[in-house]
């Protein structure tokens, strides 16, 4: 296994940012720094959503993984069996010290770093996973990280977005978005209504399946980079 970037050499994106891209780092490191202590137990029913993830990427045997706002870690762990190398990277500190003190094989690393910048060279991985974390970005910080994720997977890699979802059903769409969007940030309302598969054809990676959980309000969209 390659060394994974340490912490202390990843600095945090270095393009001049707007206003509301500085207020989104901001808010992101206090509100997680806060919230990282009861991260796994609100997440706890996502457990078993987590093996659903892997099953839909189906990574081939001795896969190098990268699992981009790994948060506390549970779906780069999750990606671990058959797995020659999976790197989990997030820009809290706080969240990733719980990762680091769960047990892990030693094919899993833990790294600090912005998704917006990832540091990695191209072509670094064969799959790439991101899990409810796009929408909390604003559109300028998301698409630039679908471009890193799009860089540092390799030419006929797997790119892999886990998300929120419309419900299909017209009573839950007119009433889960509303509720959902009351603890959420503001760019979720838009994010949930929007397509993925035109963002993720933009840096070269074509959809090539997408599928509902969580009674239909998540979605996980597996696409192949073709460039």
């Amino acid at each position: 296994m390659e060394p994974a970037t340490h912490p202390s050499s990843v600095t945090t994106a270095s393009w001049s940012r707007s206003t509301e891209e500085q207020r989104y780092y901001t808010v992101n490191r206090a509100e997680w720094a806060w919230f990282s202590r009861y991260y796994d137990a609100v997440t706890r029913p996502m457990r078993r959503f987590r093996g659903e993830v892997v099953a839909a990427v189906a990574a081939p045997p001795d896969s190098r993984i990268l699992d981009v706002a790994t948060g506390t870690g549970e779906q780069a762990l999750a990606f671990a069996p058959g797995a020659s190398e999976v790197i989990g990277l997030d820009m809290s500190e706080a969240m990733l010290a719980i990762a680091r003190r769960k047990a892990r094989p030693p094919n899993v690393d833990f790294v600090l770093g912005d998704a917006a910048q990832l540091p990695f060279p191209a072509g670094r991985f064969d799959v790439t996973c991101i899990s409810f974390a796009l929408h909390e970005m604003p559109p300028s910080i998301r698409d630039r990280v679908i471009r890193e994720m799009a860089r540092v997977t390799r030419h006929g890699g797997t790119l892999a977005v886990v998300d929120y979802a419309l419900p299909s059903g017209r009573i839950a769409r007119s009433i889960l978005p509303r509720l959902i969007g009351l603890y959420e940030r503001p760019f979720y309302a838009s994010f949930v209504r929007s397509a993925l598969g035109p963002l993720l054809e933009g840096v070269g990676v074509a959809v090539r399946t997408e599928q509902r959980a969580f009674w239909g309000n998540a979605r996980i969209v597996i696409g192949d980079k073709l460039v």
